[in-house]
Formats: structure tokens, sequence, C-alpha cells
């Protein structure tokens, strides 16, 4: 029987050894190359339990804490992830205010506001709004339906939706998020953008809108006169 010469076994087994840590070390994956979650909340144990996505920021409502009980708003540049983050002061429903000197940050599931010595600076649509366990906090239109038209008056939020074909006003007031939701009796969008009408009758209400203006009349007397502010 031969034997190999025991300097040419160290070898092999030299050579055995150094091919299995190579291989570990390409299959095991490099610490450095995992990037970590940026913390959003002021501190791990807040989690968000609201977020609000617009164009240009991703907003989160974080827990709260002995500090501040009513949580923080923290809003997230989506450009050069720029953060703030503001102790919540107030809530009505999904509304969420946050306060810090003269400049106030306001976030609704459909809308973000930033308001400074009492005027509104920055105002962006919320695409997205999600609660804390993944649920959808709010819609403009229901599911399947488009949006038509948008207006916006100093107290509501108005929705003109449907599928194929105008169906629906649905009014959202900006104070409390309160829904109003009624099929149209019947529209016009036909012709000059300016001439567009939508009526939608619930009872003795009823609901006129066009690009200028939104009227509510109860039993033919008007109610409700407001200017619209901005058509989409």
């Amino acid at each position: 029987m031969k034997f190999l010469p025991t300097g040419f076994k160290c070898k092999g087994t030299l050579k055995l050894a150094l091919l299995s840590a190579t291989t570990l070390f390409l299959l095991t994956p490099s610490v450095k190359a995992v990037n970590p979650q940026p913390q959003i909340c002021p501190s791990a144990n807040l989690l968000p339990k609201r977020s609000f996505d617009t164009a240009k920021y991703s907003v989160y409502i974080c827990r709260g804490d002995n500090n501040n009980a009513l949580g923080y708003y923290v809003r997230i540049s989506k450009t050069d992830n720029s953060k703030i983050t503001v102790p919540v002061t107030s809530t009505t429903g999904e509304t969420y205010i946050a306060t810090k000197g003269e400049i106030a940050y306001a976030v609704t599931p459909y809308e973000l506001q930033v308001i400074k010595n009492k005027r509104v600076v920055l105002k962006e649509r919320v695409n997205n709004a999600i609660a804390g366990d993944g649920q959808p906090l709010a819609k403009a239109c229901p599911e399947g339906e488009n949006i038509f038209g948008e207006a916006e008056t100093k107290s509501f939020i108005v929705y003109i939706c449907g599928s194929n074909l105008p169906t629906n006003y649905i009014a959202i007031t900006r104070s409390g998020n309160r829904r109003i939701a009624v099929p149209l009796s019947s529209y016009n969008s036909k012709g000059e953008p300016q001439a567009n009408q939508y009526i939608a009758v619930n009872g003795d209400i009823r609901y006129v809108l066009t690009r200028k203006v939104l009227r509510i009349s109860d039993n033919g007397q008007t109610i409700i006169k407001e200017k619209v502010l901005r058509w989409n």
C-alpha cells in the first residue's frame, strides 16, 4: 500500500480549508451591504399609526408618549429626504394638526396643508392614507370609480365620481372629514368647461356644483354658497 507524502497531505488540506473559507465568505452577506430601515418616529418604541402619501411628501402620525400623548407629526420630503418632526397639538376624527411657533401642519386622508400666519403656504392632495394595520383610511371615490372632477371650497372638498360617466357627488367637510355621498341626478359636462354643472338631490337638499361655485339649498332656500377656490 502506498502512502502519500506527509507534505502533500498538508498542502491538500490547506488548499481545501482556504477554498471552504473563500466560499463561505462569498456566500455570507456582508453586514455593510444591508441598509437598515431609517427610524421614522422620535423613538423606536413609537410606531406610525397613520401614514399619508402625497406627490412630494410622506407624512406619518406616530404614537404618543409621556411627553406628548397625542403623538407626533413626521413629514419626509421625497426629493431630499429632509425630515421635520412636530408634536401633534389637536385631532378631530382623522384630522391631525401639529403647531410649531407660527406654523401649523395639518393632514387629513384627503389633503396636506401647511399654514403660516393663518395663510396656506403649501397644499397637496393625499393620494393614499393608510392606518397602522395596513387598511386604507378613506378614498375619494368608491372602489372602481374614477375622479371626473375635484373642487375645493372654503368648507368642502367635492369629488365627481363614476366609472365610464359621472354618477356620484362626494363631498368631504374640511372640518371633521364628514362624508356626504349623493347620486347625481343630472350633469352637463359638454361644451366649455366653465359651463360644466353637476346636480345631486337628496330629499329637500339640492347640491349644485359648477367650476365657479358650490350651492346647497334646502327646500329651495340657499343655505350654503361658496366660491370654488380650485378645480382639478
